[in-house]
């Protein structure tokens, strides 16, 4: 079987260093994303479960950890957390390490599978019908003022400042119905509409996160071209859509589509089991678009589904940060 994977990101690479080890036949596609640490968006947070995928790779996660963090203040909230920053970057060049990346469009037709990680642009898989993608700015600065791991809410999205090492820090913010520069201008996190923080700026990019939810990113495979069309990561909704993260389910999205490598129902099924989560935080995004008050329900999703963080939140809490986050 001749396979193709459209799309270098996090999870393309996951996938084909995972498809490489097993000897599978793969080709690699990518483009060049113009920024400077070769990835967009970048994405330096990760969660619970990011090592064992890692070493599942053959690779050493210890390598790659730059800064964890047991709190994060959110709305002047300290809360307990399991979270921590890495360097995507160079876990992603490992991953490839051997491979050529191939710069060109696919030739469909030389290949039995193409693997859809293509993130946002959904390349080879049908356009969705419910689709929400939430506009996100993003910075690498230094700085020598002592940054915490902080996160503010609201406008349907939130800014975030994660410590990376050295006085590095990942800055940046998203949101579904404001220009997320001007919420960094609002909050006193930019100044002047360049300088983030009061940091000198390493990196840049700006992009879009797939908040769609998997049962609403389907189809998974596509079967009526020339050749199979599978989904991974981003481009099947893979992304918790409150927390925005997608870096630990687009990975276990690959170890799924290796587990039902030639059972596409068993996929499908796989992956709605194990993303059915992310339906409460679909449908909480859905109230907010519509401008339907918060309830108790929906705090409880946020309070079960932060678990995943390991964060420690209160219903109380939970329907504070929701009210915070229209």
């Amino acid at each position: 079987m001749r396979v193709a994977i459209a799309g270098a990101g996090m999870v393309g690479a996951y996938l084909y260093r995972l498809l490489f080890n097993r000897g599978q036949d793969v080709e690699i596609f990518g483009r060049d994303p113009g920024t400077r640490c070769g990835l967009n968006p970048c994405a330096w947070g990760t969660s619970g479960g990011f090592a064992e995928l890692v070493k599942a790779s053959g690779l050493d996660p210890e390598k790659y950890w730059l800064h964890p963090s047991e709190y994060v203040t959110m709305d002047g909230l300290r809360l307990k957390a399991d979270l921590a920053t890495f360097r995507k970057p160079d876990l992603v060049k490992d991953l490839l390490r051997g491979a050529e990346i191939i710069h060109a469009p696919i030739d469909v037709p030389r290949y039995d599978r193409i693997i859809d990680a293509t993130g946002v642009s959904r390349a080879f898989l049908p356009a969705l019908q419910e689709d929400i993608l939430l506009p996100c700015v993003q910075w690498r600065i230094r700085t020598e003022a002592e940054l915490e791991n902080q996160i503010r809410l609201g406008k349907i999205g939130y800014a975030w400042c994660f410590p990376l090492a050295d006085q590095e820090y990942h800055v940046g913010c998203g949101s579904l119905i404001s220009d997320p520069r001007k919420i960094m201008e609002e909050i006193g996190w930019m100044g002047n509409g360049v300088i983030p923080l009061g940091g000198k700026i390493i990196c840049a990019c700006s992009g879009r996160i797939r908040l769609t939810a998997p049962l609403y990113a389907q189809p998974f495979v596509r079967g009526d071209g020339p050749a199979e069309v599978w989904g991974v990561g981003e481009a099947i909704g893979c992304v918790a859509p409150l927390a925005g993260d997608g870096i630990v389910p687009g990975m276990r999205s690959a170890k799924i589509l290796l587990d039902h490598w030639n059972d596409p129902a068993g996929y499908k099924e796989a992956l709605l089991r194990e993303f059915s989560w992310m339906e409460g935080e679909r449908r909480v995004i859905d109230k907010f678009r519509t401008r339907e008050p918060v309830s108790v329900k929906d705090a409880w999703v946020l309070k079960k589904n932060s678990r995943r963080m390991g964060m420690q939140v209160g219903i109380k809490e939970a329907i504070r940060l929701l009210k915070n986050l229209r």
